[in-house]
């Protein structure tokens, strides 16, 4: 009895598991069937098709099921997969992903939208549907005059520009009075000296405050009125997606992340640009790209910067040039 009680055993629970995983295969069956009579139910009441399965209403009784993938696919059929059944882990996926499938980009690539050269700064797969990208190049002297505002007491971090034509560089910069344009200087040099940190009293280096993000705005609504963000670069994108080394000099010890994988394009040797620090869980703050004693990031506020914005673009757009 001994001997057949181990041989018979195994394969009784052997059955049993098939079983149970037959059955968990059929609940998740009834669980997808169940989502696609409420996609049709939902059609028939409101004539337009959810966007998410919290918005429906489904009829089923039977074991739970939970699935890290719910996608309702545009033919109302439903695609379920990474689903438990009761708690069980069920290696089994109900109907196909039916989304659509877009260009998939790797960080560094090149495109050109509505004429401005641009690099991809994360990469973004098939199945998204957008893709973040840097202007190639910053915004120049004649870009910077165009989309430029009128300065105050409390908004001018200033912009350094080149010219290519003929190599000179411009600052812009506004004084405390309002006034600005291109000059190579200004009455008060705002974050040339003499306050903290290399900072005046009357300037700031906060972006949703400052000339920098007025310049960003009208330079999207001119040049990417499609885009669905524009803003400065932001550190973490800088360090963790393109490989550039970090300087931090305020804590003790100073901090710094280095390496050696940095692409050319992220930094050219003719200008520093403007960026945004989120060390402190915070956007507020500018920061510089600098290439003073190898290349870093500095949160010098004391000079004039190049302003290189980014946006948030449909692929769509992109395949329609």
């Amino acid at each position: 009895m001994a001997i057949l009680a181990l041989i018979v055993t195994p394969l009784v629970m052997n059955i049993i598991r098939k079983a149970r995983i037959a059955a968990d295969k059929r609940s998740i069956d009834a669980y997808g069937r169940s989502i696609e009579l409420a996609i049709a139910g939902y059609l028939l009441d409101t004539g337009t098709f959810p966007t998410s399965v919290d918005q429906l209403t489904i009829e089923y009784s039977g074991n739970k099921v939970e699935c890290s993938t719910t996608q309702l696919n545009d033919d109302s059929s439903v695609y379920l997969t990474g689903c438990t059944v009761a708690g069980r882990t069920v290696d089994y996926a109900y109907g196909s992903d039916k989304s659509p499938t877009y260009t998939a980009y790797n960080v560094g690539d090149k495109i050109t939208y509505n004429g401005v050269d641009y690099r991809v700064i994360k990469a973004s797969g098939a199945k998204e549907s957008t893709v973040a990208l840097l202007k190639a190049e910053p915004l120049s002297v004649q870009e910077v005059n165009t989309y430029g505002g009128v300065g105050t007491a409390n908004n001018h971090v200033n912009m350094y520009v080149c010219d290519s034509s003929d190599s000179r560089c411009y600052q812009t910069a506004y004084d405390n009075n309002g006034y600005g344009g291109m000059a190579y200087y200004s009455s008060v040099n705002c974050g040339y000296g003499t306050g903290s940190n290399n900072t005046d009293s009357g300037c700031t280096t906060s972006y949703a405050q400052s000339e920098v993000k007025y310049v960003v705005d009208a330079w999207k609504a001119d040049k990417a009125p499609a885009a669905s963000e524009s803003r400065l670069l932001i550190i973490d994108e800088l360090t963790n997606n393109l490989g550039y080394e970090y300087y931090e000099p305020n804590p003790t010890p100073k901090k710094y992340i280095t390496t050696n994988t940095t692409p050319n394009w992220v930094y050219n040797s003719n200008y520093s640009y403007w960026i945004m620090n989120v060390n402190d869980d915070s956007t507020s703050d500018m920061r510089v790209v600098t290439n003073e004693g190898g290349a870093n990031i500095t949160s010098v506020h004391a000079y004039f910067f190049a302003v290189r914005p980014i946006i948030v673009l449909s692929k769509s757009l992109i395949s329609n040039e």
